[in-house]
């Protein structure tokens, strides 16, 4: 079992304070580490390598998801653009990271990528409490800007 699979599986089972909202094929949760502040991902909830493996309906809702997820991270965070990253090298298991960017950071050239800085992304690590806080903040926004969503799963 994959290391998604295996935390979609802990998460049904006790609470997850990560998650900000599930999906129809996903979990919207919190990033593990704040090196952007409001970095997220979306996690597809069944097994699949890469997005071509998804059934074509899946894969458009799943798309969609995405971008709801992206929308409400630009919005909440006042973000000037969100980069979205869906490799699959390290976990072959669809999911999105989802990079709230912000115009002043975005003025320097190691800042162009997100991934640039990626070994300091575990300095940056959040603990339960700080996601959990984190996650109900972002839950307000989908409430208050997006209340057909906020009830449906």
């Amino acid at each position: 079992m994959c290391l998604i699979c295996r935390r979609i599986e802990e998460s049904q089972k006790t609470e997850d304070s990560f998650i900000i909202h599930e999906f129809k094929h996903s979990f919207f949760v919190v990033g593990a580490h704040q090196y952007f502040k409001g970095y997220c991902q979306l996690l597809l909830k069944d097994h699949y390598g890469d997005l071509t493996d998804l059934p074509r309906d899946m894969q458009e809702e799943f798309l969609s998801e995405v971008m709801l997820a992206g929308k409400i991270v630009k919005d909440h965070f006042n973000a000037f653009r969100i980069n979205y990253s869906c490799i699959g090298n390290e976990v072959e298991h669809v999911h999105y990271h989802i990079f709230p960017r912000y115009e002043e950071e975005l003025n320097t050239v190691e800042n162009k990528n997100p991934w640039f800085n990626a070994k300091d992304f575990d300095n940056h690590k959040i603990d339960n409490d700080q996601a959990r806080k984190l996650a109900s903040e972002i839950r307000s926004t989908i409430v208050s800007s997006y209340p057909d969503i906020a009830s449906t799963k």
